[in-house]
């Protein structure tokens, strides 16, 4: 299993939650961030208002995931964003105790 954290624009989340769950793919977590990086220097910009979306997958859905958030999210501006992808050793469902692909 991988966890994939990225950070979108603001416009672009809707797009981007609905494709994902129109392909089958749910447990999204959204949270509001701000932040810089490479636009702050050629900008000026000071903190700048991104969405950040977790979202843990199999190994098997992980190219295709990434796909997706890359095509729908992408303006071909500067500040589209950031996609990680971190290992996630196990998952576990609190109410249940189900884990792994049960729990996702």
């Amino acid at each position: 299993m991988k966890k994939i954290e990225c950070f979108i624009r603001p416009d672009k989340l809707d797009e981007v939650t609905d494709t994902l769950w129109n392909e089958g793919i749910s447990g999204l977590s959204v949270t509001s961030v701000m932040g810089f990086g490479n636009q702050r220097i050629r900008t000026g910009a000071r903190l700048i208002e991104k969405f950040k979306l977790e979202v843990y997958v199999l190994d098997e859905q992980l190219s295709e995931v990434i796909e997706i958030i890359q095509r729908v999210a992408r303006t071909g501006k500067m500040g589209d964003g950031k996609i990680a992808v971190l290992p996630a050793e196990d998952i576990f469902r609190i109410r249940t105790g189900e884990k792994g692909l049960l729990a996702i």
